[in-house]
């Protein structure tokens, strides 16, 4: 498994939510990741994590949009399910998400091929 190479800087911590800041982050243009999680507390409920990575953005002038850029995953599995078919999902996930017909599909909003 390789190492995850963005330094991320914990902005704020709520229990079950964390904000990190990444690099050239700035209170104009903020570069974000969002971290939450549901902990379940009992055996037939759901753990759920999102994580939401999200920057500012400029228009073809330079000036600064009110919208942002972000790209969120959710995950969720039943806590006494297999760690293999979270593995096997993670392993699709990651396939998709390395392509180039997701980078296509992002920018392009066409389906995968």
């Amino acid at each position: 498994m390789s190492v995850m190479t963005t330094d991320l800087t914990e902005f704020s911590d709520y229990g079950n939510s964390r904000t990190y800041t990444f690099d050239g982050h700035s209170a104009l243009k903020p570069n974000l990741v969002i971290q939450k999680r549901r902990v379940p507390s009992q055996g037939q409920q759901v753990a759920e994590d999102i994580i939401t990575v999200l920057t500012g953005t400029v228009d073809s002038e330079g000036m600064m949009l009110p919208q942002r850029v972000s790209l969120e995953v959710k995950v969720r599995r039943p806590i006494n399910g297999q760690s293999t078919d979270v593995d096997s999902v993670l392993a699709v996930f990651r396939d998709i998400i390395a392509s180039d017909e997701f980078t296509n599909s992002v920018v392009t909003q066409e389906y995968l091929s």
